[in-house]
């Protein structure tokens, strides 16, 4: 006799459990993400400004105010300023300039300052050379034409020294650079003036 199977049924697919499903995520805006970077950027922009700001202006207008306002001292003459006494100034042309790198058309201008400092003594800049007609000026040359800085021919105002001295400053014009000049020397402690020597050749 024969067996009859039953009939096949299907299995009942056995469905997985679900997944868990993570928490939304809040996300941030880049406003927020960047809090820190814009807080900085907000309070250092206004300080890097000033700071540059301050260096420019320090450099162009020097130890305080700018000096606008000649002290004229006439050709011979001396003068009192800051304490100290200035002049008369002296010089010329130097006509030996072999040795030095003194360029074709152009001549070579020393001038001395005589300073009698203060008791407290004294410090300026370097002395500047300005043509009267046209308001050329020069600044000195030394390290340029191959002089060495020597402490007996200072170009600039010795604080230290109390005994008097003289500045000793070279100056390369152009050929036509003639005359008469100003020889201009800032005391720093002088605000807003400065001493004009009336110097010929």
């Amino acid at each position: 006799m024969m067996t009859i199977p039953p009939p096949l049924r299907p299995s009942t697919p056995t469905t997985p459990p679900p997944e868990p499903v993570d928490a939304p995520v809040a996300r941030q805006g880049w406003w927020r993400r960047n809090r820190l970077a814009l807080v900085a950027l907000v309070l250092l922009a206004p300080a890097t400004a000033v700071a540059v700001g301050w260096q420019e202006w320090y450099q162009y207008f020097g130890f305080g105010a700018r000096a606008v306002t000649p002290v004229e001292v006439g050709d011979g003459d001396d003068a009192e300023l800051v304490g100290a006494v200035w002049g008369p100034v002296r010089g010329g042309e130097v006509d030996d300039v072999s040795g030095l790198d003194v360029p074709e058309d152009t001549r070579l201008i020393a001038v001395a300052v005589p300073v009698d400092a203060s008791a407290e003594g004294v410090s300026c800049e370097t002395p500047r050379l300005v043509e009267q007609s046209t308001s050329r000026e020069w600044r000195p040359v030394r390290l340029e034409i191959g002089l060495p800085w020597s402490a007996d021919e200072p170009e600039t105002c010795l604080a230290d020294q109390l005994s008097p001295y003289e500045l000793i400053v070279p100056f390369v014009v152009p050929e036509d650079a003639e005359g008469p000049f100003w020889v201009d020397v800032r005391p720093y402690d002088a605000g807003g003036s400065f001493l004009r020597f009336a110097f010929e050749l």
